[in-house]
């Protein structure tokens, strides 16, 4: 895909410990030198766009094993590379609802949903969920665009905690973690 607003992407593309409050005004300011029609949507007390785009964000059991049960085990980078070699099928064209994941090159950067022809929603890192065009995103994302059908959210936890078992979480320790949360 094409980058034709690179000048924008970079003048969004907030460094690593910017405040993430402070993130909203930034994207709105950029708008009188780069025009943009990215929308602010919310302001997540936790989680980026993997918890989010998943509909994992609210999930007490996913904030638990990520709090550092034994260890800390996140629904971050290493879960979207494990979700892309087996656990999630690619689709030729967007639809309402799907996932699509952002790549430079063969490396994965970046997931939201897509909310519209041409738009996607997704949180940025740790700063807020916006609604934005396909291309009205951070640099560091890249711009290489693939789409993959969206798991529910059960599935998605069903998944993490499959994920989990890969870095020691057994079943017994598991089963208990989703009881207690259910409490």
């Amino acid at each position: 895909m094409p980058n034709d607003n690179g000048g924008l992407r970079s003048a969004i593309d907030a460094p690593d410990g910017f405040d993430r409050h402070a993130h909203r005004k930034m994207v709105a300011e950029v708008a009188r030198i780069y025009p943009h029609t990215i929308e602010y949507r919310s302001l997540e007390e936790e989680g980026t766009c993997a918890t989010f785009a998943l509909g994992l964000t609210k999930s007490a059991v996913h904030r638990f094993v990520a709090s550092g049960y034994r260890r800390k085990i996140f629904a971050g980078r290493a879960f979207m590379q494990w979700l892309l070699k087996d656990h999630l099928r690619e689709i030729a064209r967007p639809v309402r609802g799907c996932l699509a994941l952002y790549f430079s090159g063969e490396e994965w950067q970046h997931v939201g949903v897509v909310s519209a022809p041409g738009r996607i929603v997704s949180q940025w890192g740790t700063f807020p969920v916006y609604d934005h065009p396909i291309l009205e995103v951070p640099a560091r994302y890249g711009s290489d665009l693939r789409y993959f059908e969206m798991p529910t959210t059960a599935d998605a936890l069903r998944l993490f905690l499959e994920y989990a078992k890969t870095w020691g979480l057994s079943d017994e320790e598991i089963d208990w973690i989703v009881r207690d949360a259910s409490i």
